[in-house]
């Protein structure tokens, strides 16, 4: 993997939230701009954290919406973020409860069609790819 041996501040998780086969569940941070208003739900892990509780906890912060990890897809390291280098983990998870915040603490959370996903804030990199990495292996499955 791209991680092993790399030197890094902290751990992270980005969820792709599926809320059905064919949408994705996005959070639009305060400050986005039109033409890339969203992010996919994510944040640091807590110190001692495992990625995977903290990707269901995100979720559930931002979101409003109970999950189920399906699987992790990708790793990275993601340098330049605020809070130094991130070991980035990514996850796809599926909705099992809850109900999507309208006035979640990043904004409102909104499910989008595949077909129709905004974009990324600009400064959210690692979302960027993480997202990226998730739509690449959708298209090699079909």
């Amino acid at each position: 993997m791209e991680f092993e041996g790399a030197a890094f501040d902290y751990h992270g998780a980005l969820v792709v939230v599926e809320s059905d086969a064919n949408h994705i569940v996005f959070i639009h941070p305060h400050g986005g701009t039109p033409d890339a208003p969203a992010s996919l739900p994510s944040d640091p892990c807590r110190p001692g954290e495992a990625p995977d509780t903290a990707a269901v906890r995100i979720v559930r912060e931002k979101t409003g919406l109970d999950v189920t990890l399906v699987r992790e897809f990708v790793t990275f390291i993601q340098e330049g973020t605020p809070t130094g280098t991130m070991c980035a983990h990514g996850y796809v998870a599926r909705v099992i409860g809850g109900e999507l915040l309208d006035d979640g603490p990043e904004g409102p959370a909104l499910a989008y069609a595949l077909d129709d996903l905004p974009s990324i804030v600009h400064v959210r990199v690692a979302n960027r790819r993480t997202l990226d990495a998730y739509l690449l292996q959708r298209s090699d499955r079909v």
